[in-house]
């Protein structure tokens, strides 16, 4: 089985046109049963306290990373309960906790499927919620009805859910169940396209694009929405990992039909990570230059992935690129006054690497200008940095 992974390390910051990290739902416990059962989803529970020093680490630093987003925002009603005020009674009334942060996820009758206790780190997080949904299908009985004959659409929309679900390959059922309907716009068949169009470059997509008006009418223009960018983003990565400039182009193409702006700052910001992992100096630096001056328009994500994008590229040494790269981290760490000190210990100890070490000490001294009170161990770490830096002057 074909895991659910984690993106490229660029990549994990690309695609800021759309929304990062989790989204969480805002409704009262029972409107999430209400929903989870509705779309046959289970409910993601992140259960907290306000003191609790992991649950604030991973709201922080490990929710709203698009990885982590891409996962939960797919799979899971997200669901944030503090579990000493009143917002979280009618859920302590069935499920307990002992220890904080525990992640629960639930189905819609209020049943555990899985949990977890502690805080966890990205990759950590992706794979407990991986364990989560091989939980919620039985996929091989599904794929046993199906071989055996059963190509009823509730078998086809159950069996082509999970295979999305689990990360694997879903096109040929879906093709072959699709390719044999007659009326592609019952409210089963549509349902069955919107959840099958994961991938832009597709002829699912394409039916996607052409039943708009009756998936919206059946499940809203923000759920639309979402199948629309979720397979936007997912030609794109398949672009990047294949080089493939007519990938990307395609993208764009389908976005730019939904929503030309979104697709104009596709194409900016998808040339700029295709110009990274190329061999061509000057036109990375054109396609930096560019993307800073039309495609960032002051968004910090925006910002803070220029820099990633280009610290992991084979163009960071040459002192133009490194120098834009370094303002354009350096602006979204001034910017965060939660947690800049991090992005500045990160580009100090990153032009430590780079052998600029008076730079690198601007940066560290910026770390520690900017650090929150109580935050001794990061004060440690950054002081260690300068010392580090100091020597190598």
């Amino acid at each position: 089985m074909r895991k659910l992974s984690l993106f490229a390390f660029f990549l994990t910051l690309s695609l800021s046109t759309f929304a990062q990290g989790i989204e969480f739902f805002h409704g009262t416990w029972e409107e999430a049963l209400v929903k989870a059962e509705t779309e046959g989803k289970l409910i993601f529970v992140d259960a907290y306290t306000t003191w609790c020093g992991p649950c604030k680490a991973m709201s922080a630093n490990v929710f709203p990373q698009a990885e982590v987003g891409d996962v939960f925002n797919a799979n899971f009603i997200n669901v944030k309960l503090d579990m000493e005020k009143e917002e979280s009674v009618a859920f302590r009334q069935v499920h307990r906790v002992r220890a904080y942060p525990t992640l629960f996820w639930i189905n819609g009758k209020n049943d555990a499927v899985h949990m977890s206790v502690g805080g966890k780190q990205v990759a950590q997080l992706i794979a407990v919620a991986n364990e989560a949904i091989a939980k919620q299908d039985d996929l091989p009985a599904l794929t046993a009805e199906w071989e055996a004959g059963d190509h009823s659409p509730s078998l086809a929309f159950t069996y082509i859910r999970a295979l999305v679900r689990r990360g694997e390959n879903h096109l040929r059922v879906a093709n072959d169940y699709l390719r044999d309907q007659q009326d592609l716009t019952t409210k089963e068949n549509l349902n069955i396209i919107q959840v099958a169009a994961t991938e832009a470059d597709s002829r699912i997509f394409d039916l996607l694009m052409q039943n708009k008006a009756g998936i919206v009418a059946l499940n809203g223009q923000e759920a639309f929405d979402a199948s629309v960018q979720q397979a936007v983003k997912a030609t794109k990565k398949k672009a990047m990992e294949f080089k493939d400039a007519s990938l990307l182009e395609t993208a764009v193409k389908k976005l730019s039909a939904v929503d030309p702006a979104a697709g104009k700052l596709l194409a900016l910001e998808g040339g700029y990570e295709m110009a990274a992992i190329g061999t061509d100096l000057k036109a990375f630096t054109k396609a930096m230059k560019n993307y800073l001056k039309k495609g960032v328009d002051g968004d910090m994500v925006r910002m803070q992935s220029v820099y990633t994008v280009a610290a992991a590229s084979k163009f960071i040494e040459d002192p133009k690129v490194l120098e834009m790269a370094i303002d354009a981290g350096a602006t979204a760490a001034a910017a965060d006054e939660a947690t800049g000190y991090q992005q500045y210990y990160r580009i100090a100890d990153f032009l430590l690497k780079q052998r600029k070490a008076d730079m690198a000490l601007t940066y560290a001294n910026r770390a520690l200008e900017t650090l929150p009170a109580n935050k001794a161990n990061y004060e440690r770490a950054i002081q260690g940095l300068i010392k580090r830096i100091e020597e190598a002057r």
